[in-house]
């Protein structure tokens, strides 16, 4: 139980002992911090019921807590306010149980799920790019965030492998090589690099779109490659095998990782048997050459366009294996919860799915879906943010330009000892990859945002680098303590006890964060915390302090305030470097 919700049961008991429904006796945090702490308004709600005046019935609640120990005072006030302040000695009771106890006191959610969160989204045989970079960081941290709060999440990277994308990669490898070079596994391995993926997908992409008979063999091949066996297969398999690789080093290098590396390919098996069940039951009919369902019902507006299954030419969409990967999904995990962490743009696309997955009954009653779609990353124009010539940024030109931009202020905020170029280079990496976490996830995911790199990498404001630093001066403090008695005495003052409080309230940041499938309530109180605590650090001075129980003391509120705060940037994918 939270200390905010211990002091709610008590007020709630003053409530039935006054005679009143319970239900009103809910404790929040005051919005008038310079008159109490925490504040109590059922009484405004609750006269109208009881026919009362809600000053009579604040003070009847006020005069059964008078004289509760933890309570410092519980004052009646117009129109029918409680004002609760709490005694220094309860307060401090709950921080030194909070440095004991497993996750700070935090209690996990008693309706654990299996969640599949699908992010990432990559595509095989292309480069990840910026539009990649904000599914990777939100996903990663909603996923983190769940498994916090107890339940079993699994991120699937959901792979774009089995698609018209394929057939013209495999297109541009035959016309490079010629099949003859690409029949045994050995020869594959050595034509097909990941160099040769990057240029080959554009430029064949470019041709087909310029030339209808080179676009034909490419939907040919995707054809053949889908009925899963021969050298277009064979070519496949090792397109896929060059892609992960080059796709996991990028993403480790992001601080992302996946549980698992399916893809729509992995769905082959599933996809026929659905779509011939989806016929058979009569949901499926042919439409002007393609195979469809209506999904339209007369409230929508704009009407939802129906759902394809296969093109006229047999092949089928992303839209077919998103479908058949529900089922894959429902399968192998029984899940309570698929949660797709996509651009906002795909929004029709999903709404689109989950009413077909609902109309025909594919869906498993247990399992929600839930699109938590997110804004564009832009550039100062406002739009989404581009290369200087005007093309789509790869991902990893977008992290070399940060880690090196960090690189700088690290270099101007390191006065003193000596340091190698391999760590100076290591903290720019974790600096410049915080940096741009922190400028994402404080941003509600459903936002747009600026990519604005000096501002991200500012160690002043709120930033990733700020608060990094706050963690490295607190770490760095106590690297020099021996704490023995880690319990810490009352507050010594309203800075200290507004710490305190503080501290108590990181519950209600991290719950809410995994209610909304949205970090920036958790990035919120990050930087609340982090302000707080240079506010308590310049007051009150720890090594030069005399008093050897209070600086015991105060370096055991410094100690579990670095804890805390280091878990919780764990939550959003953040590290902290050994120094700045």
């Amino acid at each position: 139980m939270t200390f905010r919700e211990t002091l709610t049961e008590k007020v709630k008991q003053a409530f039935i002992k006054a005679g009143y429904d319970e239900a009103y006796g809910l404790v929040t945090v005051s919005n008038r911090p310079d008159l109490c702490q925490y504040q109590c308004n059922g009484a405004l709600p609750l006269a109208k019921v009881y026919k009362k005046k809600p000053m009579d019935i604040a003070e009847e609640i006020a005069s059964h807590l008078k004289d509760d120990e933890v309570f410092k005072s519980v004052i009646a006030c117009p129109p029918g306010f409680l004002n609760i302040s709490v005694s220094d000695k309860a307060l401090t009771d709950y921080i030194n149980y909070m440095q004991t106890a497993e996750k700070f006191g935090f209690e996990e959610t008693e309706e654990k799920k299996t969640a599949i969160i699908d992010y990432g989204g990559a595509n095989v045989a292309k480069s990840l790019h910026v539009g990649h970079l904000r599914s990777a960081i939100i996903g990663e941290s909603v996923k983190r965030i769940l498994r916090f709060s107890g339940h079993n999440a699994i991120g699937d990277v959901h792979l774009g492998d089995w698609g018209l994308q394929m057939g013209i990669v495999i297109s541009g490898i035959i016309e490079q090589f010629g099949i003859p070079k690409l029949q045994t596994e050995e020869q594959r391995e050595k034509n097909i690099t990941i160099s040769v993926l990057e240029k080959t997908y554009p430029a064949k992409s470019k041709e087909a779109k310029e030339n209808e008979e080179v676009m034909a063999e490419c939907k040919r091949l995707t054809k053949e490659l889908q009925k899963g066996e021969g050298i277009y297969f064979d070519i496949w398999k090792t397109v896929l095998k060059v892609s992960k690789a080059d796709l996991k080093r990028n993403y480790q290098r992001l601080g992302v990782n996946f549980e698992l590396w399916y893809g729509e390919s992995d769905t082959r098996n599933v996809t026929g048997p659905m779509i011939e069940d989806l016929k058979q039951r009569g949901f499926a009919h042919m439409d002007d050459g393609a195979l469809v369902i209506d999904i339209a019902e007369e409230t929508d507006n704009p009407p939802l366009p129906p759902f394809i299954l296969e093109k006229s030419d047999g092949a089928i969409l992303y839209s077919t294996t998103d479908l058949a990967t529900i089922l894959q999904r429902q399968d192998e995990f029984d899940p309570g919860l698929i949660l797709y962490i996509v651009d906002n743009r795909q929004g029709t696309h999903f709404k689109q799915l989950f009413r077909t997955a609902e109309k025909t009954g594919l869906k498993s009653p247990k399992a929600e879906l839930f699109f938590a779609g997110f804004g564009t990353m832009n550039g100062a124009d406002g739009k989404p943010y581009k290369t200087r010539e005007g093309g789509v940024m790869r991902l990893e030109d977008l992290l070399n330009t940060l880690e090196s931009e960090a690189l700088k202020k690290v270099q101007a905020a390191i006065t003193s000892g000596e340091i190698s170029d391999e760590e100076m280079n290591h903290i720019a990496h974790i600096v410049g990859i915080g940096a741009v976490k922190f400028a994402d996830l404080s941003n509600h995911r459903s936002k747009d945002y600026v990519f604005d790199i000096d501002k991200f990498c500012s160690f002043d404001g709120k930033t990733g680098p700020y608060i990094q630093y706050s963690a490295v001066r607190i770490a760095s403090i106590l690297r020099k303590l021996d704490i023995k008695n880690k319990d810490i005495l009352q507050p010594e003052g309203d800075i200290q006890r507004e710490l305190f409080l503080f501290l108590t309230e990181f519950p209600y940041a991290v719950r809410q964060s995994a209610e909304d499938y949205a970090p920036n309530t958790l990035a919120e109180y990050i930087y609340q915390l982090a302000v707080l605590l240079n506010r308590y650090y310049h007051e009150y001075k720890v090594l030069a302090e005399q008093d050897e129980t209070k600086k015991a003391s105060r370096a055991s509120t410094l100690s579990l305030a670095y804890n805390l705060l280091s878990c919780l940037l764990d939550l959003l994918g953040i590290e902290i470097p050994e120094r700045m």
